[in-house]
Order: structure tokens, then C-alpha cells, then sequence
């Protein structure tokens, strides 16, 4: 037993970037943070004399080595990066456990410690930790007895700190330290680089023309892209737990592999990818088969000295023709695996995107190979330590991982989605995959697809036969482990082809740059916020509401949209969608203008095209006074009642996230329905009732097509504000119109001449699911024109019944001239006749007062420093008006008018008199007769 080590003062290397790799595995675990499946393993089976005092010391030393591998993710400055975190203490020890005594002892080992493999990682403690020395342990080991001179040495690891080959180098130097502790011999110096020099290479990569011309030969491998062919026929979102298969060869098949491989000039590995090419191109009658592999991605200098995660997965494809041999595959496989290897560096999410952009998630389609050249045995003072994996990571189909032994064997490990698979499944097509591999070697000049297909009817012998495996985390049952939710991770079940709804119609219609419209609220928050909770529960909001993942393309002048899974849409997994800025100690005027300069770097982040239509921006004001959040959605996403729901839901997952509980949906009301609401609206589009509408809405197309205002980016800003007494029985959009149409008589600059044309949007009906979106309603109105109004005269309730009456006759509200008018081929042509240019008027329902949480509307005057250029449409004609309503204690109604005149037609002073002799006219209708309106210019 060697002496106990001195601890070394624990010593952190500085903060560096994330790689590729780990950006794209805290993606996708911020997308599900229940989600276990990025957890991997694997046990050294140790057979003969072990101390274990000289092991727990090789153990830790080797993880003192990488302090990198204990870190915490910080955000600053909008991109994720890991901060080592020292141990404290710095000496680590090795847990011990003993099964010796079980009917399996190996099986019983095994299942002890699934348990560590089905604990997620706990973001709250990993991401802008409030102790930054309190992070979760990662990478770990350990040492089970099972009998004997007989022990498991098992480690664990998450995918965010280490992959397969960082674990063969870490292991290997465990192995090594053992050894020449029990040995007495010196210790060599470390062979690690830090993880720097993977971030390193890949920004200088990145940057480089190397980067373009890579991405380059992969287009053009790919220009004729093969269809994706899956297994299963399809994918489903992996679950924590993946159903194994293993099938060992035995020694004499893994002679025959080996010698056909050698016979062409090529290795194992390609041998195994030409058998599953041909196997999966039987199964699925595939031409080609499309393979995903698993690439080092490392060629640059120090890069294979770094116990890190920079593990790549690119496409491998193969075709099979019917004529097709072995000898004629192995040598596919090798240019392929050759190119592979030569444009390894390009990111297969990258590759994803371009080249199978349709596609959900962000891989590369096909199953996945993984092949595994590292050590299978390693040396421990003269025990034999034997290799064998547990968990490789997630499986959203099927994957198939080999190894070879010293002495030839080879082992083919099968890792299934139990979605797609049951047990059966899997060994049929892992035993079938297995038979082929072996047959197609022992007869390389035979037609592969023949002899698959031979062995596939029954008229060929399979080799040594799979077996489940013997247990293991991230291997087994789909019921996950102990306290886990049916169905595993926190799945986005709404991704996909979105059709467009009605909101998205319009903006097309307008014809003018769309990227930077949005909508905005500033919210009061409680003193004391943490950032890390508050981005979990932004993500979270992601995951629950479709329309915070909607991405739009648009390909000469024809739109789509797409829901992007949550691990690739930014409001999950972007570090800038939550931006913190200091304001204790400034007055009032200094938060105001920093409110709105970060509205507008908000503004300006927006990009549908990427998906990214969500920013919050919080004002931290320090731990005694309460901030203020700041939400800003692109207008695809967004409406009056989303920041309702939002705001309710912040507030909840925040208290839930910051109290260290995952699950903080579960107390919520059910959210999403946003593809089936545009499905029915488009069925209702083609519905009888609904055409039976058809001749209202010509008629208003008949009429003409409208005087054309010179449009206006600007216009002049004001406020208005008024109180609707308890009981009154006036629609508010009725005594509005009313004041319109009394102001527009004697003013020819607000009307065409034929009457007051205003395009009304109303708030979402009530049949609307409940998620965020967009989903107003918008129609148009011809209201005649009141010739008492020219004077500022006379009794205006004659022209508000008038105007009532002509508003309850529009039909349904109104809702059904969106749907003819873009849903439904047909009739569109009928109306593409509307006019289009009118008063805009919208009615919207403000954001509801506080909460006892301390979660609520900012005041309304800080409201102001949101008006950001460039946030609404351009205004195409006289005024737009919106009237934000808000529902009193008494039971009254308070409403905010917010004018925008056109400043092409009208001048400050003016537009200023022609609201507030609006506003008295509504007043002027009311019973009680209220205080005088309140003008408020905006900035």
C-alpha cells in the first residue's frame, strides 16, 4: 500500500471557450434538462491481485491531471464557457462497493450504478452557479468487488466533459499510474494537454479557409443527396435508457473478418461499415445506405493529448447495387471512411443543416457506427484489466459500436431506441447485421445483396448468436431509473413543417423587410434574481410553446415556417437569450435609457430565419430592490395574450428552478396545439360556412381599392388614456370607431371618399389553444362617413349606433376573411382585390397587474423607453391606433390609446388635437362623463 499522497493546492487553469462538441451536448441538454441520456460509461474488469489504496490514488491523481473536467458554464458576454473548478479536497476518493455476495455479482455491479447514470446533471449548479465551487461531479469512478481477486473498476462521465477517446486516454493513464505505484517506479509526467488546445484549433479551424473548403467537398460529395433510410423507418426523441444487444464473435469469425479486410487492403473498421451498409440496405431496400459516424475530429497538433469532448458524428454512404460484392464495398467504405477522415473537422450539425436542412434534430441522418480503436485491455501491474462499455449516448434509432480484442475477436455492441424496438427487434437485427458481417467475409465475391438476403429468408446460418446485455446504465428497459417520468426526457413533442397561419400571411402581404418586427414587455421581477434559474426557465418556456422555435424561410418570395427542436432552437440553447445588465445605483432617467438600448441590441438580435424571435434582457438592481425583465418576441411568435402566458409561466418555473427542482412544468396547465390550431384553421377555410361568407367580403372588394397614403417608417407618437365605468354596455371598439368616424368627415386626408376604411386585429378568440403565437384575427371595415362630424357637432350617438350596428354584421366577428383570404385557394382569388390601405386599428389586452411572487407589469411610464424604430409595420396609411385595455378592481376598464400619425400628412401639433378630440368624443358617449383624457407624447 502506498502512502497516502500530499493534497496539492487545488490550482484552476482560466475560463476558455466551449468546443463544438460540448456547445452541441449542452444544447441539447438544456433542451431537456431531465434528459440522462447524455450520461456514458463503461467498466474495467479487473481479474487477479488489485490494491485498492494504490488505485484510488492512481484514480485521482490522473483526475487531478484535468482539473478541466470539473467546471462550471459561465455566460458572460453571450456565448457559454467552462470555468474549471478545483476539488475541494483535493484528494478524491474512490468509492467502494461490494456484490460478491449477489446470484450475478457482475449484473448486481452494474445495477447499482445505473442509478448514477440516470441522475441528470443539475443545470442550476452547472450554468452561472451561485457558488461557483458547488458544481456536480461530472467524470467519477467506482470500484466494485464482485468476488475474489475479482473487481469492477466502473467510471461514469457526461458527454459535456469527456468523450470515448478522452475515457481511453484517461483510462489508459490510470492503467499507467497504477502500475508503476505497486511497481515502485516513477511516475511519467502527465501526457495531457488542456482542453485550450481543443478550442483553440477549433476557432483558428473555424476562421480558416481550410473550414470552407471542406465544407465545400462535402456539398459537393453531396449534391445527388441520398435519401435518409432509418432502421426503424423513423426516429423518435432518445430516451434515457437504450434497449443492448451484443454479439461477440468468436475467435475463428473474427479471422475470417480479418482476413477478408486484409485481402483488400483495409481494416476491421471498414469491414464492419460495408456489412452494415449492406445489411441496412436489404433491410430497407435502399440503394444507398447513409451511415452516421462517430469522427475524432482531432488533426490538429496536441489535439490527441486532450481528455476532452470534441467527438464529431458525420455521414458515411455506400451504395449497394444488386451486382455488388464485398471485396467491391470494402473498398467504398474505405474511400469513404478516407475522405471522412480528410474533412473530419467540419461539424456534422453543420453539415446537418446544409445539407438535410428538412430534417428534425441536428444530425446527420442514418444509424449510427461507432468504432472503437482504442484499447479493449489494459495492464494493471501485470492484472489483466478488460474493457467493456456500458452507455455510448443518446440513440435516437439504432447504433451499432465495435471493438476489437488482441486476440481477434471482435465485439459488436447494438444500442436500440425502446421506442422503436422491443428486445425481439433488436436481436433479430442485431444477430442478422452480425451474420452478414461474417458471411459476406467468408464469401467476398459473392453479390452482398444475394447473401443478405439469403440469410435474411432462413437459408444461411447465423455465427455465435447475441445476448442481452449484461446490464448496465443506459442499457435495459425504457422505464428509466428510480423517480424518473414515464417516457424519459422533457421531449418538445411540436417540431416540424408549420403551416402559415393567418398572421404570417399578412406580414407577407406587407412586402417589406420583416426581421426586426416584434413586440416587447417590461416586466417588474423580485430583488435577488440568479441568472441561472431565470435561463432555465426561459429554456423552459421554449420547450412548452412551439412558437419560441419558429423558424421562417422564405425561397423567392415563398414563405414556410418550421418548429425547430428545442436542441437547436436559440431560445433554449442560446447563452445571449438572457442578457443581465447592472443598474443599482442609477436614477431613474439612466435605467430608462438603458432600457432602451438594450431594447434596441434586442431588436436587433432578432432573426427568424434562425429561429431566434425570443430576447429578455434583466435589469439587476442588487438583492434589496426589484429588477426589471425585459421580454422581446419577433411578431411571428408573439401576441397580447403570449406575454400573459409567459409572464404567469416565468414567474412559476423561476420559483421552482431555483429552488433546484427539475419537472417545473408539471404544475402547469398544458401548452403547445400550435400546429393543430393551423390545421383547423385551414380546414375551416374549405368548410361551407365558411364560404358562405364569401359574398360580404367581396362586396367590400368591390367598393374600390382604396385611396394609396405615401408610407411612413416614422410617425408622430402620443398617448391617451381613459376609464370605461363598471357596467357600461358600450364595446369599446364600437366607441372608437365612433370617434374615427366623427374625426374623419371633415378631414380628406383620413378617408378615400367612399368612407373610413379601417383594418381591424382583434385579440385571439377564445377556441384559440393556449400557446404562444400569434393568433389574431384581422378583417377590414367600410364605415360611412358622419357629415355632423365635419363640424365637431351635435349628439354622437346616432353614429355609434350606426357603427354598432355595421360591426354586428360583419360575419363571425370577422374571423373568416383571414382564412378565405390566405387559407383557401379559391376564394383568395376572389379577394385579392381587397384594398389595402386603411387605418389600422388593434385591440389588445394589457399585461395583468402584480402577483403576490412580486412578478408583474412594469409602471407604465417606464413602458416608453420599449419604443424602438422599426418594431411595427411601416405605416401605409393616415393612423394606427392600439387600445390597450386592462381590467380595473371596481370592474371598469382602463384604457391606453396609443396614436401613430402619419407625419407625411400630419403635423405634431395637429396630430396631437385630433386625439384628444377623439378621445373626448368617446368620453362624450360615456355615462358619468369622466376626467379629461390624459396626453402622454412619446419619444
Amino acid at each position: 500500500m502506498p502512502p497516502t499522497r500530499t493534497p496539492l493546492a487545488p490550482a484552476a487553469p482560466p475560463a476558455v471557450d466551449l468546443t463544438a462538441a460540448q456547445a452541441h451536448v449542452l444544447a441539447g441538454q438544456t433542451a431537456s434538462p431531465s434528459y440522462a441520456g447524455y450520461n456514458v460509461g463503461q467498466y474495467i474488469e479487473l481479474v487477479g491481485p488489485l490494491d485498492a489504496g494504490a488505485l484510488e490514488e492512481a484514480v485521482g491523481r490522473t483526475l487531478d491531471e484535468a482539473p478541466w473536467l470539473r467546471f462550471s458554464v459561465t455566460s458572460a458576454g453571450g456565448r457559454f464557457r467552462q470555468a474549471p473548478v478545483p476539488a475541494r479536497p483535493p484528494v478524491r476518493r474512490l468509492p467502494r462497493l461490494d456484490t460478491s455476495g449477489a446470484a450475478d455479482p457482475v449484473a448486481a455491479a452494474v445495477d447499482l450504478v445505473r442509478g448514477q447514470l440516470a441522475c441528470p446533471p443539475r443545470l442550476e449548479l452547472l450554468i452561472d452557479p451561485v457558488r461557483p465551487e458547488v458544481v456536480p461531479d461530472l467524470a467519477g469512478a467506482v470500484l466494485v468487488t464482485t468476488g475474489p481477486r475479482h473487481h469492477l473498476l466502473v467510471q461514469y462521465f457526461h458527454q459535456l466533459v469527456v468523450d470515448g477517446y478522452g475515457v481511453a486516454l484517461l483510462s489508459r493513464r490510470i492503467a499507467e499510474r497504477y502500475s508503476a505505484l505497486v511497481g515502485g517506479a516513477p511516475v511519467a509526467p502527465s501526457p495531457f494537454a488542456p482542453v485550450s488546445v481543443l478550442a483553440d484549433a477549433e476557432r483558428a479551424y473555424t476562421a480558416s479557409a481550410a473550414h470552407a473548403a471542406d465544407l465545400a467537398a462535402w456539398q459537393e460529395r453531396y449534391a445527388d443527396l441520398p435519401d435518409p433510410v432509418w432502421p426503424a423507418g423513423r426516429t423518435a426523441p432518445a430516451g434515457d435508457t437504450a434497449l443492448r444487444r451484443t454479439v461477440p464473435l468468436d475467435p475463428a469469425d473474427g479471422v475470417v473478418v480479418a482476413a477478408a479486410a486484409r485481402a483488400a487492403g483495409v481494416t476491421w473498421g471498414e469491414a464492419v461499415v460495408a456489412a452494415t451498409a449492406a445489411h441496412l440496405a436489404d433491410r430497407t431496400g435502399a440503394r444507398e445506405a447513409t451511415l452516421a459516424l462517430f469522427a475524432t475530429a482531432r488533426t490538429a497538433p496536441g489535439t490527441l493529448r486532450v481528455p476532452g469532448t470534441a467527438l464529431n458524428v458525420l455521414p458515411v454512404r455506400v451504395p449497394v447495387g444488386a451486382g455488388d460484392t464485398f471485396r467491391t464495398l470494402l473498398g467504398r467504405a474505405a474511400a469513404e471512411l478516407t475522405f471522412l477522415r480528410g474533412h473530419q473537422r467540419v461539424r456534422g450539425e453543420e453539415l446537418a443543416r446544409t445539407l438535410w436542412p428538412a430534417l428534425p434534430g441536428t444530425r446527420v441522418p442514418g444509424p449510427l457506427v461507432n468504432l472503437r480503436p482504442f484499447e479493449s485491455e489494459l495492464d494493471f501491474a501485470g492484472t489483466r484489466g478488460h474493457v467493456v462499455s456500458l452507455a455510448s449516448g443518446p440513440v435516437d434509432d439504432l447504433s451499432v459500436s465495435a471493438s476489437s480484442h488482441p486476440d481477434g475477436r471482435l465485439r459488436l455492441d447494438f444500442d436500440a431506441n425502446p421506442a422503436l424496438y422491443d428486445a425481439a427487434s433488436l436481436a433479430q437485427y442485431a444477430d442478422g447485421c452480425a451474420a452478414a458481417l461474417v458471411a459476406l467475409a467468408r464469401e467476398p465475391d459473392r453479390a452482398a445483396r444475394a447473401l443478405v438476403r439469403g440469410l435474411a429468408t432462413g437459408t444461411a446460418g447465423h455465427p455465435g448468436g447475441g445476448r442481452p446485455d449484461a446490464g448496465g446504465p443506459g442499457v435495459g428497459s425504457p422505464s428509466g431509473g428510480p423517480g424518473r417520468r414515464p417516457g424519459g426526457p422533457e421531449h418538445d413533442t411540436e417540431t416540424g413543417a408549420l403551416p402559415l397561419l393567418p398572421s404570417a400571411h399578412r406580414l407577407r402581404a406587407a412586402h417589406t423587410a420583416v426581421e426586426r418586427l416584434h413586440e416587447s414587455v417590461l416586466l417588474r421581477v423580485p430583488a435577488g434574481l440568479r441568472a441561472a434559474p431565470l435561463r432555465q426557465a426561459l429554456a423552459a418556456l421554449a420547450r412548452r410553446h412551439p412558437a419560441l422555435r419558429l423558424a421562417l424561410r422564405r425561397t423567392e418570395g415563398i414563405w414556410t415556417q418550421e418548429i425547430r427542436p428545442a436542441v437547436s432552437a436559440p431560445a433554449v440553447t442560446d447563452p445571449g437569450t438572457l442578457r443581465r445588465i447592472g443598474v443599482a445605483g442609477r436614477t431613474g432617467a439612466e435605467r430608462d435609457g438603458l432600457v432602451s438600448e438594450a431594447a434596441r441590441a434586442a431588436a436587433a438580435a432578432l432573426d427568424p430565419g434562425t429561429a431566434t424571435v425570443l430576447r429578455a434582457v434583466w435589469f439587476d438592481a442588487g438583492p434589496r430592490e426589484p429588477g426589471r425583465l425585459l421580454l422581446l418576441g419577433h411578431q411571428l411568435s408573439v401576441d397580447d395574450v403570449t406575454w400573459q402566458l409567459l409572464g404567469e409561466e416565468l414567474s412559476a418555473l423561476y420559483g421552482e428552478f431555483a429552488h433546484g427542482e427539475h419537472g417545473a412544468d408539471e404544475g402547469l396547465p398544458p401548452a403547445g396545439g400550435l400546429a393543430a390550431w393551423a390545421a383547423r384553421l385551414t380546414s375551416e377555410a374549405q368548410s361551407t360556412a365558411r364560404i358562405s361568407e364569401l359574398p360580404h367580403w367581396s362586396a367590400l372588394a368591390a367598393g374600390g381599392a382604396g385611396r394609396a397614403w405615401a408610407a411612413t417608417e416614422g410617425g408622430h407618437r402620443l398617448v391617451t388614456a381613459l376609464t370605461l365605468p363598471a357596467g357600461d354596455g358600450h364595446p369599446l371598439d364600437a366607441l372608437l370607431l365612433t370617434a374615427l368616424t366623427r374625426l374623419a368627415a371633415g378631414r380628406p386626408r383620413l378617408h378615400d371618399g367612399t368612407g373610413l376604411l379601417v383594418d381591424l386585429e382583434l385579440p385571439r378568440p377564445g377556441a384559440a389553444p393556449r400557446t404562444a403565437g400569434r393568433l389574431t384575427s384581422a378583417h377590414l371595415v367600410r364605415l360611412p362617413l358622419d357629415a355632423a362630424g365635419r363640424t365637431g357637432s351635435g349628439d354622437p350617438g346616432p353614429t355609434y349606433r350606426r357603427v354598432a350596428r355595421d360591426l354586428a354584421a360583419v360575419p363571425d366577428h370577422g374571423q373568416g376573411l383571414d382564412q378565405l383570404r390566405h387559407l383557401n385557394p379559391q376564394t383568395a382569388a376572389r379577394l385579392s382585390n381587397l384594398p389595402g390601405c386603411a387605418i389600422r386599428y388593434r385591440r389588445r389586452t394589457a399585461a395583468r397587474a402584480a402577483g403576490a411572487d412580486g412578478w408583474g407589469p412594469a409602471p407604465a411610464p417606464e413602458w416608453r423607453a420599449l419604443d424602438v424604430p422599426g418594431a411595427s409595420l411601416p405605416l401605409t396609411g393616415p393612423l394606427e391606433l392600439v387600445a390597450d385595455t386592462e381590467a380595473l378592481p371596481d370592474g371598469g376598464t382602463s384604457v391606453t390609446l396609443r396614436w401613430r400619425w402619419s407625419d407625411l400628412l400630419f403635423g405634431p401639433a395637429e396630430a396631437r388635437r385630433l386625439a384628444e378630440e377623439a378621445t373626448r368624443t368617446v368620453r362624450a358617449l360615456l355615462p358619468g362623463r369622466p376626467e379629461p383624457a390624459r396626453e402622454h407624447p412619446c419619444p
